[in-house]
């Protein structure tokens, strides 16, 4: 999977190596794929992680991009607890390291950035121990790390992903994302934390409203495969965690009304928010479309907008 030539002996690191890993950005959820479905994006947070002899530190971490205040710079980093997980596990004695990060994911906009942190820890982890974990079990690893595996999956493999755990075993679908389609990030600069919007949801939903969200689902994967994408705006309609998220963001419909008046396939929430993404042909996501879209949403709040690509490739290493 990782194209890589780093090693390591019985005694330990012996040479100081460096590695550089990209990993893009995630959307998860789709709408009704609560907490199972995730597709990676052409956006990426990119690492270099640089094993130093004979330092007195045990890490040293620099940072440049987006809402780099809010990045640790210790041992709490992401990155570094990923790491220091697989020595664990491999009962090695984790040397000193250098973790340089160039974030370009916002933070706690539902964009998967701690997943790329703990992707990107777990893939380096392996490697400066012999790779000795499969990919599996880096993958049951970063899962525990972030909790959940929505974004991790694609994160790591790209694809849109579909994801399961029964028995605490990650089962997962990579499907192909057509390449006639494009997403239209538009990020507001209010930051919604997951456990917030998760605490938020109920408890119980009625009978009901969970037969729609599997019909949904199952419309939604099928009319992507098929490019029936008439069908996307229904199929991508959710009715277990929108309706109760857009308490912490008034403005969720009314900027979907923006975008499906304005050519948008469908419309959701990223992840818990609070970016919103939605789907577009390729040839009818303009600029014309994307002024018109600007204006009227700027009038409600402060946004940043990205056209981001699907992408059927995860992490990379070099």
């Amino acid at each position: 999977m990782f194209n890589v030539w780093f090693f390591l002996c019985n005694e330990g690191i012996n040479k100081d190596w460096f590695m550089k890993i990209k990993v893009p950005a995630t959307t998860a959820n789709l709408g009704p794929g609560f907490d199972c479905l995730g597709v990676a994006l052409s956006l990426y947070n990119e690492f270099e992680i640089n094993v130093v002899q004979n330092a007195r530190y045990k890490v040293r971490i620099e940072t440049e991009g987006v809402d780099v205040d809010e990045i640790p710079k210790d041992e709490t980093n992401y990155v570094f607890q990923a790491i220091k997980k697989i020595f664990d596990f491999c009962k090695i004695k984790i040397p000193s390291l250098e973790i340089y990060v160039k974030n370009n994911i916002p933070l706690n906009r539902g964009l998967g950035s701690s997943a790329t942190a703990y992707v990107a820890g777990v893939v380096a982890g392996n490697i400066l121990c012999g790779e000795s974990l499969s990919e599996y079990e880096l993958l049951n690893f970063a899962v525990q790390l972030e909790g959940h595996p929505d974004n991790v999956i694609p994160a790591m493999f790209g694809g849109l992903c579909v994801s399961n755990i029964s028995d605490r075993k990650i089962k997962f679908v990579k499907l192909q994302v057509p390449k006639d389609l494009v997403v239209l990030a538009i990020i507001p600069d209010k930051k919604i934390s997951t456990e917030k919007a998760r605490n938020i949801l109920p408890k119980k939903i009625e009978f009901e409203k969970a037969v729609k969200n599997v019909s949904n689902v199952a419309l939604l994967i099928s009319s992507i495969l098929s490019k029936k994408y008439e069908f996307l705006k229904f199929a991508t309609q959710d009715f277990l965690h929108q309706p109760y998220r857009k308490k912490l963001m008034p403005w969720m419909d009314k900027v979907f009304e923006v975008c499906l008046k304005n050519k948008a396939l469908c419309c959701m929430l990223s992840g818990s928010g609070s970016t919103i993404v939605a789907f577009y042909k390729n040839s009818e996501l303009n600029e014309n479309i994307l002024e018109k879209i600007r204006f009227e949403i700027d009038k409600i709040l402060n946004c940043e907008y990205k056209v981001l690509k699907f992408l059927n490739k995860g992490i990379e290493v070099k």
